[in-house]
């Protein structure tokens, strides 16, 4: 049994797991196709079965499309074999179901459930709920104005008909024969869940839209303080996020219903969050957990490679390198619930495998241990193995704003976890020269949202010719990091002397 104090999360080896926290979670021994090769040494099959098992999704994105290369329904279709084969209780989607917030959109997902749960029930004829709540692209009332809603929709006129400007209640009781309210409350095998819509029409933007009557709904779904309940929103409250100001916990509207609630756990969509990253596990007066997205990956900002332009925070400039390809990024997670505990299972479902070590929360309520503060107490720094490299070369290439530019690139392979030690999140490259610098960058690895296996590339970070001084060598070093920005040894350094080549920037190492 895992006591209330013993926490892992870190994204370290299962096997280093097993040596720090003294078992394996019973839900890799339990879980139909999973094996001592997901787990690690030392997995072995618990005694102990789950109360309750919850497949969890965000962000599928569906798209009636012709030629769109998300293959949104193919993916969302995998996702729920893969929750039958788990024999998921329910399956939670935490919004944006529909990609242009069209009807077509939203009655294509129903027909994919239908043809995976077919009456409401799993292959072995068990009955499976649907925990779906509407997201910002479901209701914002945006299909109008995507270009992509007519151009990829096999019905141009679809987008004559967004969600939003019809009798929602009427067309979600039509699509999946259930009523249908801005906040329910379900209940499945003892368990409340608690589903908050995103507001009809509720517009752009990014903040967290206040759910009216949230306060009240929560109360009547915490039954008993003794016991977990859960809540999901499209949109996060913002102060979870790792890059997010945590004083905007306190704008928050549904942060002060939440807190009222310490055995609530709330499950956000909305940021597409690669579930590698142990910072989307949040603990304070609730515990929160940032969903991944089936569709694509959403980075963290301030790398140079990052999703989103606007890294280096509130300096808009070009950066030099294109962001990682995260149109190749599928992933879900899983949830087990025992008596004592909560475990919660990453997943790489383009390649079959696990993003990293299960999480564990205590039950029934925050008790500290999986704050990030203690989680970054216990963890370990990631290292590169003996005799890596770092190579740079000069050369033309592209910047994020595809202008063709001197760079110089540099390469060096991931850090592997190994020995106890975790998975590099991400780099940190450093530029000297005489005179100058650190000049420092942060990249992701080219693979960072698949599982640690198939991430094998070398990474590169580039720095351009106005960058760095001119006529004078620059060395590069290289330290990895975990996602608490502790460092591991840097490796290097690679010297470029200083001579631009007219070479293509990009090699092969």
């Amino acid at each position: 049994m895992i006591s209330r104090r013993r926490f892992f999360g870190q994204a370290f080896s299962a096997a280093a797991f097993a040596s720090v926290a003294g078992c394996v979670p019973d839900s890799i021994g339990s879980r139909p196709g999973a094996s001592a090769a997901d787990a690690g040494a030392g997995a072995v099959a618990a005694p102990q079965k789950p109360l309750l098992k919850v497949g969890l999704l965000a962000d599928v994105h569906i798209l009636v499309a012709k030629d769109r290369k998300m293959q949104s329904r193919e993916v969302f279709e995998k996702a729920l074999r893969y929750f039958d084969e788990m024999k998921a209780d329910a399956v939670l989607l935490a919004g944006d179901i529909a990609d242009c917030g069209l009807i077509a959109e939203l009655e294509c997902a129903a027909e994919i459930w239908r043809k995976v749960f077919p009456e409401g029930k799993r292959s072995d004829g068990e009955p499976i709920e649907q925990l779906f709540a509407l997201g910002d692209h479901d209701l914002g009332g945006f299909a109008q104005k995507y270009p992509w809603a007519a151009k990829h929709s096999a019905d141009p006129d679809a987008v004559n008909h967004p969600i939003c400007d019809a009798d929602v209640p009427a067309v979600w009781k039509g699509i999946f024969g259930e009523d249908w309210s801005p906040v329910q409350i379900k209940t499945v095998k003892g368990y409340n869940f608690v589903l908050a819509h995103f507001p009809i029409k509720g517009g752009g933007g990014t903040g967290d839209v206040p759910n009216p009557g949230l306060a009240e709904a929560l109360a009547k779904a915490d039954a008993d303080p003794a016991k977990p309940f859960f809540y999901t929103q499209h949109r996060p409250v913002y102060g979870t996020l790792p890059e997010m100001n945590p004083a905007d916990l306190e704008k928050s509207v549904n942060h002060k219903a939440l807190t009222a609630h310490p055995n609530v756990l709330a499950f956000f969509g909305h940021c597409h969050r690669n579930c590698a990253d142990e910072l989307n596990l949040w603990q304070g007066a609730y515990t929160a957990v940032h969903l991944p997205s089936t569709n694509y990956c959403g980075t963290r900002w301030g790398r140079e490679n990052s999703f989103s332009v606007g890294n280096q925070p509130s300096k808009p400039r070009p950066q030099q390198m294109q962001r990682v390809d995260v149109d190749r990024s599928r992933q879900l997670m899983f949830m087990d619930v025992y008596a004592d505990r909560i475990v919660l299972a990453r997943r790489d479902i383009a390649n079959d495998a696990p993003m990293g070590p299960d999480w564990i929360v205590p039950l029934p309520s925050p008790d500290g241990s999986c704050s990030s503060a203690a989680r970054a107490e216990k963890a370990l720094a990631p290292q590169f193995r003996p005799k890596a490299w770092v190579k740079a070369k000069s050369g033309r290439g592209k910047n994020r704003a595809q202008k063709v530019v001197d760079q110089v690139v540099v390469y060096f392979p991931v850090a592997p976890s190994r020995n106890g030690m975790p998975r590099a999140f991400d780099y940190e490259v450093t530029a000297t020269a005489e005179g100058f610098g650190p000049l420092v960058r942060r990249v992701f690895p080219t693979r960072a949202y698949w599982a640690e296996d198939f991430d094998k590339e070398y990474v590169r970070c580039k720095f351009g010719r106005d960058e760095l001084p001119e006529g004078k060598p620059v060395s590069f070093t290289v330290r990895p990091a975990n996602c608490y920005r502790q460092h591991g040894e840097a490796i290097g350094p690679a010297v470029f002397d200083g001579v631009w080549s007219d070479d293509a920037a990009e090699v092969d190492v």
